[in-house]
């Protein structure tokens, strides 16, 4: 569908606005959980149609909000349902929005269609425009559920799930908390990889509708695939359910920890790299440093599961690049500055190229 002059306008306007409210520093202390599907609607469902996806990712929503209210006094957990019925997508995000919420996980379980071989693992999504076509067929399908709600052109903005243009504007309005849902979603796929479902997929970007509305750092994460024997098998015990809302637990309580900082604070890294997705800007007071044995400044422009040959398409004919393994993930830059402002001046020539890229001190890579 074309995108008129008024509706760039109107995401320009609102990025900034967003980006405004996110520079002021606060604490975590409201988190909605998202249980995905619910009621008529039961999501992916298992070959032998016993296990179904609402009710896999409505136990561990349940489960991780409890462990997050035993640990957390400070911290309102606030589910989108918490019982099996159907929830549209436009209400999901506005709960998280009308409690002015700090972060919103969206759960849920994987899936392929029939007659296709069943990868293992999970990942995790922020907002973003679909990178290839096996992102762009979990956006579409989790995008799907609309068509179960009545009049879903006129709630959404005429948005097609079908339709791969629709996704440029959605994209725009999540950059302002791009950022902290990556970081977020590396803490997922971080605490994720340590099983019992430990194939790490990595973090993917998808034009989800359950994310674009939010006003808040958001990540959907993807538990594994119900229609693989291996990762279904976790997904239908108890034990491992409650083993999968302890990753997620510990994804939380890392991102609380950098989240947690008020204004002019120094935040230190810890000692097992939780900042490795960092983005200087939310460091206060960032030193002007030189390229000195302590590191320079790169700007990041995507991060992936697989290694890239220096010269691939995909640096859009950038040539400083640089590779950086952290984790299973591998985390691609641009450029090699001696100070923060020569990065910030190159970040804004290649934005344009590179939606959502971020200046960051090497630092942030090393072990």
């Amino acid at each position: 569908m074309p995108f008129s002059v008024a509706r760039r306008v109107f995401v320009a306007i609102t990025a900034l606005f967003l980006a405004f409210c996110t520079a002021t520093a606060q604490n975590l202390d409201c988190v909605v959980i998202d249980a995905g599907h619910g009621g008529h609607d039961s999501g992916a469902i298992s070959a032998d149609g016993r296990l179904k996806e609402k009710n896999v990712v409505l136990d561990i929503a349940l489960r991780l909000g409890r462990k997050i209210e035993e640990e957390f006094d400070d911290v309102k957990v606030i589910y989108t349902r918490d019982k099996d019925v159907f929830v549209p997508l436009e209400q999901r995000s506005d709960i998280a929005n009308k409690k002015h919420a700090d972060l919103f996980i969206s759960i849920h379980c994987n899936s392929v269609p029939k007659g296709k071989a069943a990868p293992s693992g999970c990942e995790t999504f922020v907002m973003g425009m679909h990178k290839n076509e096996a992102n762009m067929e979990v956006c579409k399908t989790e995008n799907s559920v609309i068509l179960l709600e009545e009049d879903y052109s006129t709630k959404y903005q005429g948005y097609d799930p079908n339709d791969t243009e629709s996704f440029i504007f959605f994209n725009l309005m999540q950059n302002a908390y791009f950022e902290q849902s990556l970081i977020m979603a590396d803490l997922c796929q971080q605490e994720l990889h340590k099983g019992p479902i430990a194939g790490n997929r990595g973090i993917k970007q998808g034009g989800l509708l359950v994310l674009w509305r939010t006003t808040m750092p958001s990540v959907l994460v993807e538990l594994g695939f119900i229609t693989n024997s291996g990762d279904r098998s976790v997904l239908a015990s108890e034990a491992k359910r409650d083993a999968l809302a302890t990753d997620l637990f510990n994804a939380f309580a890392r991102f609380k920890e950098q989240y947690d900082i008020e204004p002019g604070e120094d935040k230190q890294e810890d000692s097992v790299g939780v900042t490795a997705d960092k983005p200087e800007e939310a460091e206060p007071a960032a030193v002007e440093k030189a390229d000195t044995p302590e590191g320079y400044f790169t700007i990041q422009v995507f991060a992936g599961s697989k290694k890239l040959a220096p010269g691939s398409s995909e640096f859009k004919e950038e040539k400083d690049t640089g590779c950086h393994l952290v984790g299973n993930t591998y985390k691609y830059t641009v450029g090699r500055f001696g100070s923060r402002a020569e990065a910030d001046s190159y970040r804004a020539g290649i934005s344009a190229k590179f939606p959502g890229c971020f200046v960051i001190h090497s630092s942030a890579y090393k072990d």
